[in-house]
Order: C-alpha cells, then structure tokens, then sequence
C-alpha cells in the first residue's frame, strides 16, 4: 500500500512504536507500586495457580494480532490493535477506580495508552479503515468487576493479571508495528 510509505504514516506508525516501548518499560513500576502480594510477580511464568482466579474474573482478552496476510491485512491488524489497547486502557481505569486502588492510580501508563490510540486512529484515518466498536463498555466492565471483586487480593489479582495480559498484547503490538515501519534503506 502507498499510504504506509507516507511520512504521515510512517511518523504516526514510529510514534506509537515509541510509546508502546515506553509502556512496557512502565510496566513494572506500575506493578511494584500497587501489587504488593509477594505470590504475585510479574517474574512468574506458570500461571496455573491462578487459573482459577481468571476464570472467576472472567476479564475479558484482546483479539489476537497476526503477521500481515491476505487474510489478515493492514486494516485488521490496525483494528485489532485500536480494540486491544483501548480495551487495556478501560481496564486499567475501571481497575483503578476499585476501593483498594484509590491512592495508587496507573494514570500515566493510562495517558500512553491513550497517546499511543490516537498514533494509530491517525493510521487508521490515512488508510481510510472504518471504525469498529468498542470491545467492552466501560460501564459494564465496571458493573462486572464489582460483582467479583470483594477483596482488596481480588483487585491485586485483577490488576496483576491486566498489567500481564497488557504486556503480552503490548508486546504483539511492539512487532506488528516494527512491520510496518518502513527503514531509510527500504524508501
């Protein structure tokens, strides 16, 4: 396509790269300063401890990112990217609003996620896709949440296992938009 050799593109497409870089590496902090149950690390690898705990939460999942296809092209790929970090971002801010987390907020890790969808709705707009709704209301995410957080672990467990389903999905985005950044050489 064209329009992903525009410097519009390109610019947008290297800015939100900046900013989802810069949300991986705020991760941790964010964890360590409002996840403070020592069996919930952001080191561990087996969650099957947890299983249970993410069943009963049910928090829902990003669609999953693929490399650029025929059957999944430009259009999806940015789609699925919008839908996934918005998702985060309404997340992180219902989470943020539980009794436990009032003091400790992960606001500028919402701020970049927030930066970072308006890079990709301008990529969005340069290659005309349409718009999709939103995964999730806020406002059901919210209802849904207070019905199975009771406790202050429930709300480390919620936001232990966001800030884990973000970074995975962060880190698709990472490599999808490494795709799509065009080098020098290459122009």
């Amino acid at each position: 396509m064209e329009v992903m050799r525009s410097p519009e593109f390109q610019d947008a497409a290297e800015s939100a790269f900046s900013l989802i870089t810069k949300i991986l590496s705020e991760i941790p902090a964010v964890h360590k300063s409002i996840i403070h149950t020592p069996s919930l690390s952001l080191d561990q690898s087996d969650l099957s401890a947890l299983q249970y705990l993410k069943e009963t939460l049910d928090l829902p999942e990003p669609s999953p990112l693929q490399p650029l296809s025929d059957k999944f092209n430009l259009e999806s790929s940015l789609s699925h990217m919008v839908e996934g970090l918005k998702l985060h971002k309404t997340l992180l801010k219902v989470i943020a609003e539980l009794p436990h987390f009032q003091s400790k907020k992960p606001s500028e890790l919402q701020y970049d996620l927030r930066d970072a969808l308006l890079h990709l709705h301008k990529m969005q707009h340069l290659i005309k896709a349409v718009k999709t709704p939103e995964k999730v209301s806020e406002s059901q995410l919210k209802e849904d949440l207070a019905q199975r957080v009771k406790s202050d672990y429930m709300s480390q467990v919620a936001a232990h296992l966001t800030l884990l389903q973000l970074r995975g999905f962060a880190k698709d985005v990472s490599r999808s938009l490494q795709t799509l950044i065009i080098s020098e050489q290459e122009n």
